[in-house]
């Protein structure tokens, strides 16, 4: 029996058209109802790159009709896109170093995440392979003074193990500085390639400091303690301290250094706060430190001459946040993104020597569709008790003149993937095209979000599938009490852990919502372990999340929605990944599997030459649009039924 037969069946008994019903059909058609094809002309340029000259980028970017990101040159002034290179395949990432010497491409094969590192010669039109073993990853960690040197991560000899090593250019040579079965992560350099700060890291909550010496190879551990990480951020470029990242007696993640070459191990606080997190960079080009503050899902970028010197003045807006700031060597022209929730991301330039007076000049266009900059949603905090009266900061994407209404609108409730992430106050497309088509957009960060302390993002530890879903349907039930909400339309859609709470929320509260959606998700917490990467940073994170599968076997048991297939009433539809290494695809064909022998209705569509994302434009426009049309006929067929 199909799905259409199903739901027939279901609602076959005689039904009086509704005042709801009615609401639902007005709000339908006064909604702008924009079609994917429209959508995509909203471009997202990627790793700018300034030209000599300063008059030009190269951008990475997926034009409306193009499968997968290409290679482009952006003219400032008329803000149009040239093509410069179609490799025939996605390219997953563009950078280039301090200098803006080299180019580099990081390239995998259709999505599988084992990315290798390539040279990109812009007048040539040509790429060289420059770090690329198949099979195995690759990633540039840091730089030096010295342009021909490159510092490398990967796991090329050993896919348990990921080694630093220098790459030098000039004579092709490569040197493991790292040895033994240690499994290495963050990693940086100073500027004389004396010293390297490197971390362990143990899962997303705890990383020890360690300290390489690149003359003897002697390494020596520098911080350490149970539950607290220590990530290396940079070395002064002339005095011995290094700058961390750290949460050390703290439920907030703060900026500190310490000085490398003395014994001591006492942390110097430089950006510390009770309800912020902060991250600190330095460029060694433009010799300015980034302090990056986190807060409630807002981001907020600080900029400072030299090393933590004179605070600098700059125009850019504090409703928006700003990302990949730069300023071009032997320039004062700095270029950055800046992005708000109903803004796509713009690159801009200003120039940093005229302080306040600078002024912000946009050097992209992103928004080439027939959609008006104020159709797009705005977004709006909302706080409601969690299942136990924790207080849950959530997020909601609306049009303004949707909240002053009586008109009741369809909600679809976005848990975020991660779980170690939240959701932001910034543009997201998949928001953006549900809100054009008549629906608000309900993001919770729930128990386990990151950005809300070390206590809150621990809540869920061996607790998948437990709080946090309650947290999801108690953030639901709060939310239906506003005028403007729907209460019996309102829908679940979630992506990779995002997916899997999906799962778990229609298996443990089967009526809770009209329709829901899993897009590369998890089902199955046995098959899902066997499948995480084999490095022990994946591992040991997974094993503090939920636990061991032989130790902790009744849990997973308990939390895995395939075990408890048999309580879905809710429609649903799935999206999986062909080439998907995180949640792969065979386990989500043995869940449809299961649902199919139990005669559960499910529409299940894999996304093809797909890893864990919508990086081809056929993925994006099946989830984007397919997601709408299944959300909508759910209520087209209780109609027709009646």
């Amino acid at each position: 029996m199909g799905l259409k037969s199903i739901f027939l069946l279901m609602f076959s008994m005689v039904f009086v058209f509704s005042g709801a019903e009615q609401a639902w059909a007005k709000v339908k058609k006064s909604s702008t109802e924009i079609s994917y094809d429209e959508f995509s002309k909203i471009v997202s340029p990627r790793g700018l790159v300034p030209l000599k000259g300063l008059k030009k980028s190269l951008v990475l970017l997926r034009q409306k009709d193009d499968e997968y990101s290409k290679l482009y040159i952006l003219n400032h002034r008329s803000k149009k896109y040239k093509l410069q290179k179609d490799f025939g395949r996605n390219i997953s990432a563009l950078t280039t170093d301090p200098w803006y010497g080299s180019v580099y491409l990081y390239i995998d094969n259709d999505g599988d995440e084992n990315y290798g590192i390539y040279t990109y010669d812009i007048k040539k039109k040509t790429t060289q392979p420059l770090f690329v073993n198949k099979g195995f990853k690759a990633s540039i960690q840091t730089y030096s003074d010295n342009p021909d040197h490159l510092f490398i991560r990967s796991n090329h000899e050993n896919k348990k193990i990921y080694s630093i090593y220098k790459f030098n250019k000039k004579d092709k040579s490569i040197k493991r500085l790292t040895k033994g079965k240690t499994s290495w992560g963050a990693a940086v350099v100073n500027s004389k390639e004396t010293h390297m700060a490197l971390a362990i890291s143990k899962g997303n909550n705890e990383s020890s400091l360690s300290l390489l010496d690149l003359k003897s190879g002697e390494i020596r551990l520098k911080k350490k303690r149970n539950k607290t990480v220590f990530y290396p951020s940079f070395f002064h470029p002339e005095k011995p301290i290094l700058y961390i990242q750290t949460d050390e007696k703290s439920d907030r993640k703060f900026c500190a250094s310490l000085n490398y070459l003395e014994s001591s191990r006492t942390l110097t606080e430089i950006k510390k706060s009770k309800d912020k997190d902060f991250s600190c960079y330095y460029s060694k080009s433009s010799k300015i430190t980034q302090v990056i503050e986190s807060y409630s899902g807002k981001v907020e970028i600080k900029l400072f001459d030299g090393v933590f010197g004179e605070g600098l003045v700059t125009p850019l807006p504090k409703n928006a946040i700003a990302s990949g700031f730069r300023v071009y060597p032997g320039t004062t022209q700095a270029f950055v993104m800046l992005v708000s929730s109903d803004k796509p991301g713009d690159y801009y330039t200003f120039d940093l020597s005229k302080k306040a007076k600078a002024k912000l000049k946009a050097i992209t266009k992103v928004n080439r569709s027939k959609i008006k900059n104020n159709d797009f949603a705005k977004s709006y905090d909302f706080e409601f008790k969690g299942f136990d009266g924790k207080n849950i900061h959530s997020i909601i994407y609306a049009k303004d003149e949707w909240l002053k209404s009586n008109e009741k609108r369809p909600v679809i409730l976005w848990p975020h993937g991660g779980p170690d992430s939240h959701s932001s106050h910034r543009y997201r497309g998949l928001f953006q095209y549900w809100v054009l088509n008549g629906y608000v957009v309900f993001a919770p960060n729930f128990r386990g979000s990151t950005g809300f302390g070390k206590k809150f993002e621990t809540l869920n530890d061996k607790d998948w599938g437990g709080g946090h879903i309650k947290d999801l349907i108690w953030g639901k039930r709060a939310l239906i009490q506003e005028k403007y909400i729907d209460a019996d339309n309102f829908f679940i859609v979630g992506a990779s852990f995002g997916g899997y709470s999906t799962l778990s929320a229609i298996t443990q509260f089967p009526k809770e919502f009209k329709g829901a959606v899993a897009m590369l998700a998890i089902s199955n917490l046995f098959t899902f372990y066997k499948s995480i990467p084999p490095d022990p940073a994946w591992q040991n994170e997974f094993l503090t999340e939920m636990g061991h599968p032989k130790k902790d076997k009744l849990l997973y048991r308990e939390r895995s929605p395939y075990f408890h297939a048999q309580k879905i009433k809710t429609p649903l539809k799935i999206y999986q990944a062909e080439n998907d290494t995180r949640t792969v695809k065979a386990e989500m064909d043995q869940y449809v599997d299961r649902l199919n022998k139990l005669k559960i209705p499910v529409e299940y569509v894999v996304l093809e030459k797909e890893g864990h994302g919508f990086s081809r434009k056929e993925s994006a426009k099946k989830a984007f649009e397919g997601t709408i049309d299944f959300l909508n006929s759910i209520e087209d067929e209780k109609k027709a039924s009646k």
